[in-house]
């Protein structure tokens, strides 16, 4: 067998292989769970509204850290929002970098403040429904976290 030959079936047989690529694994982001979550509920939306606020009360019991993003698979998105006034006008702001939830505080997601925005449900939402919503953090281990869905009229911490 010439040389040529013998490098284009080695070649051949390289390529064919599977190749296992070495990657060192990268250390785990995420410590324990040190954001424990209460009173996690949705505000019933109207009929036919394109989408629905989120409220929960997240404590921080470790360092620092930071609510990054929350995903649902009931809505085409999530989003955290701040509630702000302009002069005598109530804004609400998207927070794409996320919000800080400061050591050893207890941050408040409520209406009229912080909340999660719930955007274009897949199915209209009724009372009692669960809704089932992952909230990625900075350091503190990701939480799927379910909200029960409440009549508006509903006051925030009243009958579950």
């Amino acid at each position: 067998m010439s040389r040529s030959s013998c490098a284009t079936l080695l070649a051949g047989l390289l390529l064919s292989s599977p190749v296992m690529p070495v990657v060192a694994a990268a250390p785990q982001a995420h410590t324990a769970a040190t954001v424990s979550v209460s009173d996690p509920w949705v505000r019933l939306p109207p009929p036919a509204a394109n989408v629905a606020a989120g409220y929960v009360l997240l404590h921080n019991g470790g360092g620092d850290d930071r609510l990054l993003s929350a995903a649902s698979s009931m809505f085409a998105e999530v989003q955290i929002h701040a509630m702000r006034m302009d002069g005598e006008v109530m804004r609400m702001q998207a927070l794409p970098d996320g919000l800080a939830l400061p050591g050893g505080q207890t941050v408040a997601l409520e209406p009229g403040g912080y909340h999660l925005m719930l955007l274009k449900p897949k199915r209209p939402l009724s009372a009692g429904q669960t809704v089932r919503v992952t909230l990625q953090f900075a350091r503190s281990a990701p939480q799927v976290v379910d909200f029960s869905v409440r009549d508006g009229l509903v006051l925030h911490g009243a009958a579950k």
